[in-house]
C-alpha cells in the first residue's frame, strides 16, 4: 500500500479512528498499530510479512541473548551481523553478483551458462534489516537498555508510516514513544496533517509531474548532451520533492499518532561542500553509516592499524580518512542498489569528499569558516550533485561516460528544442520547492504564532488538496525510494 493510494486515505482513517478511540490503553493502542502495520505492509504481497516478523525476531532473540550472556556477545552479534546482510544480500544481490561473475568470466574467455533466479526485492527490506540491526548493536555496545516487552519492540521494528522507506529510526528515539502513553492533541493533529499535505503535493504535484518527461529523455538512445543534462537537472528536483515528499508524509502520519519521527532532509541543496550534503541528505541513513561503518573505520585500533600507507607502516589522518570514506561511500552505493551505476555513485562521492577533505587541509581555518564563501559554494556543490544525480538516474555506466563527454554543441533544432522545454519543466517544479524552502527559513518561525496564521494554513491545506484532484492519476508513479 502506498501514501498515495486512494486506498491509504480509507485505510488510515479507520486505524487513527479506532488507535484514538483506545486512547487511555496504551498497550491496546500498540496491538492496533502492529496489525495495521502488518496489513499495510502485506497489502500487496502477504508473504513479505514474515520475512519483516522474522527479521524483527532474530535482532530480538539476538539482543536478549547479549544482554543476558555478556560473554558471548561478540557471537550474538555475529549472528545478527549475517543474518540481516545475508537475507539483504540473497534478495537483493544475488542476481547482480551471478550475473556479474557470468560477464567477468565471459569477458576472460571462459563459456559460462548460468541462470538468474529472478528474486523479488522486499519493499522496505533494506530499511527495516538495518533499523532492527543498529537496535542489536546498540546493545551490544552497552548503549541501550534491552527491550523485553515483545509487542513494544514490534511495533518499534514495523511501524508502518516509516516502515518501506524510513526514516531508519533509532531504537533510542521511537523505542521510548512507544513505551509511553500518547495523549490526543489537536495542534499536533493539525501540524501531522499539514506536513503529510504538502508531503503529498511534492510527490504527486511535483516528483510525479516531471517524472514522464524525465523518464522519456533517459529512454532515448542517443540523447544530446543539452537534453540529458537538462533531465539529470529534472530528476534532481524530482528525486528531492519524491523521497522527501515520502519523508513528510510518514512524519506527519506519524505525527497524528502522537510519535514524532527525526528529520530525514535539511534543504540538501544549500550544501556548501560533500560532507555537508550528506549531513543534510536522507540524514538517517548518512547518521546510520557514520555511526556504524565510518566511525569504528575510524577509530578501531585494528582498522587503524590496517589504515595505514602501504609500505610505510605509519598513520596518516587523510590517508586514513581517505579509505574509511571510500569504503563507507562504497558500501552506501552498494545499499542503494545491485547495479553498477550505484557503485559507481558511492565512489564518486567518496573521491570529491576526499578531494574536499585535502582542499580543506590547506585552507586557513579563519578563511573556512568563514559564511562570505557561501554564495560560491552552494552553486558549486549543487552542480557536484547534478552530475551525482545523472550517475544515479542512469543504469549504464557506458551511457553515463558517454553523456559527461559527450560534445556540449552537438544537437538538432529538435533536440535543443526538447532541452528547452525539460529546462521549463524544471523551473516550473523548482518554483514551488524554494517556496516551501523560503517559507520554512523565513517565514514561518516569525507567523506560526500570529492569529491570522490559522486561515493562512486553511488556505494553503485547501490549494493543496485542490492541486493533489488536479494532478492526480489512475496510475501513480512509486515512490523512487520503494526500489531500494
Amino acid at each position: 500500500m502506498s501514501f498515495v493510494d486512494t486506498s491509504f486515505v480509507g485505510f488510515f482513517a479507520v486505524v487513527f479512528a479506532v488507535y484514538w478511540l483506545l486512547a487511555s490503553q496504551r498497550r491496546l493502542q500498540n496491538v492496533v498499530l502492529l496489525l495495521a502495520s502488518v496489513v499495510f505492509y502485506a497489502w500487496i504481497h502477504p508473504w513479505m510479512a514474515f520475512l519483516l516478523l522474522g527479521s524483527a525476531l532474530l535482532d530480538y532473540v539476538c539482543a536478549l541473548r547479549i544482554a543476558d550472556h555478556r560473554e558471548h556477545g561478540n557471537r550474538w552479534m555475529v549472528v545478527s551481523v549475517v543474518g540481516n546482510i545475508g537475507t539483504l544480500a540473497f534478495f537483493k544481490y544475488n542476481d547482480f553478483f551471478v550475473a556479474s561473475t557470468a560477464d567477468a568470466l565471459s569477458a576472460m574467455g571462459f563459456a559460462v551458462h548460468t541462470h538468474t533466479l529472478g528474486i523479488f526485492l522486499p519493499i522496505g527490506l533494506s530499511f527495516y534489516t538495518f533499523q532492527t540491526m543498529a537496535y542489536t548493536i546498540d546493545v551490544w555496545r552497552e548503549q541501550l537498555d534491552v527491550r523485553r516487552d515483545l509487542l513494544d519492540y514490534l511495533v518499534f521494528v514495523c511501524f508502518f508510516p516509516q516502515l518501506v522507506a524510513g526514516p531508519v529510526e533509532r531504537a533510542s528515539n521511537l523505542l521510548p514513544q512507544v513505551e509511553q502513553p500518547r495523549r490526543f492533541d489537536v495542534d499536533q493533529i493539525a501540524s501531522g496533517l499539514g506536513l503529510a499535505l504538502f508531503g503529498a503535493f511534492k510527490k504527486v504535484v511535483i516528483a510525479d509531474t516531471m517524472a514522464p518527461y524525465v523518464n522519456a529523455i533517459f529512454a532515448v538512445p542517443e540523447p544530446s548532451w543539452a537534453m540529458i543534462w537538462a533531465a539529470a537537472l529534472g530528476f534532481t528536483i524530482q528525486v528531492l520533492a519524491d523521497f522527501s515528499g515520502y519523508t513528510d508524509m510518514a512524519r506527519g502520519c506519524a505525527r497524528m499518532l502522537g510519535f514524532e519521527l527525526m528529520e530525514n532532509f535539511d534543504h540538501p541543496y544549500l550544501a556548501t561542500s560533500p560532507m555537508d550534503f550528506w549531513r543534510r541528505w536522507h540524514i538517517s541513513f548518512s547518521t546510520w553509516l557514520r555511526d556504524y561503518v565510518y566511525m569504528p573505520l575510524s577509530f578501531a585500533p585494528w582498522v587503524r592499524r590496517w589504515l595505514t600507507i602501504p609500505g610505510t607502516g605509519y598513520w596518516t589522518p587523510f590517508w586514513h580518512t581517505a579509505r574509511a570514506l571510500t569504503i563507507t561511500m562504497f558500501l552506501s552505493g552498494l545499499w542503494h542498489g545491485s547495479t553498477w551505476n550505484y557503485v559507481v555513485w558511492g565512489l564518486y562521492y567518496a573521491v570529491i569528499g576526499t578531494a574536499w577533505v585535502g582542499i580543506q587541509q590547506r585552507v586557513p581555518r579563519k578563511t573556512r569558516k568563514s559564511r562570505d564563501w557561501r554564495p560560491v559554494l552552494v552553486p558549486t556543490m549543487f552542480v557536484f550533485t547534478v552530475m551525482g544525480m545523472m550517475i544515479f538516474r542512469e543504469p549504464s555506466v557506458a551511457r553515463v561516460i558517454q553523456h559527461f563527454f559527450s560534445n556540449p554543441f552537438a544537437g538538432t533544432a529538435d533536440q535543443w528544442l526538447i532541452a528547452g522545454s525539460m529546462l521549463a519543466i524544471c523551473a516550473a517544479g523548482a518554483v514551488p520547492m524554494i517556496g516551501f524552502l523560503l517559507f520554512d527559513l523565513y517565514v514561518r518561525p516569525h507567523v506560526q504564532d500570529h492569529p491570522w496564521f490559522l486561515p493562512v494554513r486553511t488556505a494553503s491545506w485547501t490549494i493543496a488538496v485542490i492541486c493533489l484532484f488536479v494532478f492526480v492519476r489512475p496510475t501513480q508513479e512509486d515512490f523512487i525510494y520503494f526500489q531500494f
